[in-house]
């Protein structure tokens, strides 16, 4: 059983990064095997746009770093998706993977889509802004959660905005980290 976290933060010790570590150590702690996919360090290109996938839906054209880890979505028992805000929105690490996501779902011919990725799979959220409010960047990370996670058709089992970042560091929050820790152990089934 493996648990795969795309991390969308190019700081390998920043609060994003420190906040998957704990759910990841929770996950372990329930014998699931990890891996963390940091994006930022990845050869990663975006969406062609070539709707290859339309035509054979699942599958992604472009071929690089990125390739094997969609095939790998498909077949992991969970997902956690960790991106800081920048400039009001998700990274743009993270635009880049979630627009590759569009090859794992299929257009319905009324319309709309289905996800390719079989049901079953556990999906934990992890955001980092400096704003105070958690409120603030709502429209981001729904969009993200829904990108990501429930419109593949994940079962959401934890979502963590780590807000006023700069001033509380998530490795200071005790609290925090305990919650993601649990988080990485619900998602094990």
């Amino acid at each position: 059983m493996e648990i795969l976290a795309f991390n969308g933060s190019p700081r390998r010790r920043g609060n994003t990064s420190t906040i998957i570590a704990s759910i990841l150590d929770g996950a372990r702690s329930k014998g699931a095997q990890t891996k963390e996919v940091r994006l930022h360090e990845i050869n990663l290109k975006g969406c062609q746009g070539c709707l290859s996938c339309r035509e054979k839906p699942g599958f992604c054209k472009q071929k690089d770093d990125l390739s094997p880890y969609l095939e790998a979505i498909k077949s992991c028992a969970g997902m956690v998706i960790g991106c800081p805000i920048y400039m009001y929105r998700i990274s743009g690490q993270m635009k880049l993977f979630v627009d590759r996501l569009y090859s794992l779902y299929a257009d319905r011919p009324e319309g709309g889509y289905d996800s390719v990725v079989p049901l079953g799979k556990t999906y934990a959220l992890v955001t980092s802004q400096g704003a105070p409010n958690p409120e603030q960047y709502v429209k981001s990370i729904r969009y993200l959660s829904g990108m990501t996670g429930s419109g593949l058709g994940m079962e959401v089992v934890g979502h963590i905005i780590h807000a006023d970042s700069h001033e509380i560091p998530a490795a200071e929050d005790k609290v925090l980290l305990k919650k993601a820790y649990e988080i990485g152990r619900q998602m094990v089934r």
